[in-house]
């Protein structure tokens, strides 16, 4: 451990980190997906179990994302007080245990409340991931080291619901006993393995402080204007395109295309492998200087890709073979939105980089909760509304992607 620290006292001034830790950020932020993914394609099996339709047990996954974003508001800012590891330590146990006892559940009302609970403590676990990357790696490298983590943890979706439809002959608390196993063996790690990267002490501990952190980093002015949280909101608002996808997967694929649970990880797993195969792209392309373009274009064909589709399934008898291209395509932009958004973002904040990653993942997850919640509100059995809200969403990122630089303005802390 102490060789670790040493290594990290000296990565700004060039001296190499232990890879390991890059990989372990990636699998901490993976819990994430595998708390929405793992447990897809059993929610007709859980809905027929608890008597409630699949709209209903879709709540289950706009609670988790609410409850994500209040995780991940507190704990980014309470690790800029007390330190990264701490939150870490809070986040995984209480995940464990709510995901522990979502597996006695026998009504979906104990599971709504239990997965409240369980996202706050991934929120907790998970938002120390971004700001641990920015403690450590130089400026340059942000880019490239962000692509690194969203790779890893992108193994989640396309691995969880394979693992999900493999448990769910076990019964589907089956897939919550191994959330709480895969947690417990992070925590673990994380107490042995892996060292702070920002020290902090409980006297620091401050909800206002907390609020005052946050406030800084929406006001934070780069060459006298808002750029960061512009940034912030546009990577927002792509995001949450993917996850209104995301809580209704089971209903476009499974109840309006009739796939079976067996079919259904691979039809989704195609939007993962798109997503992973753009996040490689970026991995090797990249750059400081071409991360303002990587933003824009990707921006730019996403919205292209899901106007097709409002197109399709508002004009057509929509299939299997024209929605899941389109969709396939949105998502993959991801991929290059993603890492060349958070470069830019993160770029502005050093001191601030816990509450700066808890303003982006806040506004990412409350927004994805929000949006996945108002397409089953307008729910009308066809596919229109999932399509109309993932095409606003992405309008909105658009929008304000039109106010922010084509070059990379001068970063701050």
């Amino acid at each position: 451990m102490d060789d670790v620290r040493s290594h990290l006292a000296g990565a700004r001034a060039g001296v190499a980190v232990p890879r390991y830790l890059i990989v372990f950020f990636g699998a901490l932020a993976a819990l994430g997906p595998l708390s929405m993914d793992a447990y897809l394609p059993a929610m007709p099996v859980i809905a027929e179990q608890l008597g409630v339709t699949i709209v209903q047990l879709n709540n289950t996954l706009s609670v988790f994302l609410l409850g994500y974003a209040v995780g991940q508001f507190f704990g980014g800012a309470f690790s800029d007080q007390i330190g990264r590891k701490r939150v870490g330590y809070i986040g995984l146990a209480l995940y464990v245990a709510a995901a522990g006892l979502i597996a006695l559940a026998d009504s979906v009302e104990q599971m709504l409340v239990l997965r409240f609970f369980q996202a706050i403590g991934g929120g907790f676990s998970t938002v120390v991931c971004m700001a641990s990357v920015r403690d450590v790696y130089p400026l340059h490298e942000l880019g490239k080291r962000f692509a690194t983590v969203t790779m890893i943890l992108l193994v989640a979706p396309l691995v969880a619901p394979v693992l999900g439809a493999a448990l769910l002959p076990l019964g589907w608390h089956s897939i919550f006993v191994f959330k709480a196993a895969y947690a417990l063996v992070l925590l673990v790690v994380y107490v042995f393995r892996v060292p702070e990267t920002r020290v902090g002490h409980w006297r620091d501990l401050s909800i206002r402080s907390s609020f005052v952190q946050c406030a800084a980093v929406v006001t934070r002015r780069v060459d006298g204007r808002r750029l960061p949280v512009r940034y912030a909101l546009a990577m927002a608002l792509s995001a949450s395109m993917l996850m209104t996808f995301v809580t209704n997967a089971s209903f476009v694929y499974m109840e309006y295309f009739g796939v079976s649970a067996a079919r259904f990880p691979l039809l989704f797993g195609l939007s993962v492998l798109g997503f992973m195969s753009m996040n490689l792209f970026s991995m090797r392309r990249l750059k400081h200087h071409n991360a303002p373009q990587f933003f824009h274009t990707g921006l730019r064909v996403q919205i292209a890709a899901l106007a097709g589709l409002v197109a399709v399934v508002a004009l057509t008898p929509p299939s299997l073979a024209t929605v899941v291209p389109l969709i396939v395509v949105a998502m993959s932009t991801l991929g290059v939105v993603g890492p060349a958004g958070s470069a830019q973002y993160m770029s502005f904040f050093e001191r601030l980089a816990g509450s700066a990653s808890s303003v982006h993942t806040t506004l990412m997850f409350s927004l994805g909760a929000l949006l996945g919640a108002l397409a089953g509100v307008f729910y009308d059995g066809t596919l229109l509304p999932v399509a109309l809200v993932m095409a606003l969403a992405s309008a909105g990122a658009n929008a304000v992607a039109l106010t922010l630089p084509r070059e990379l303005p001068g970063a701050s802390s």
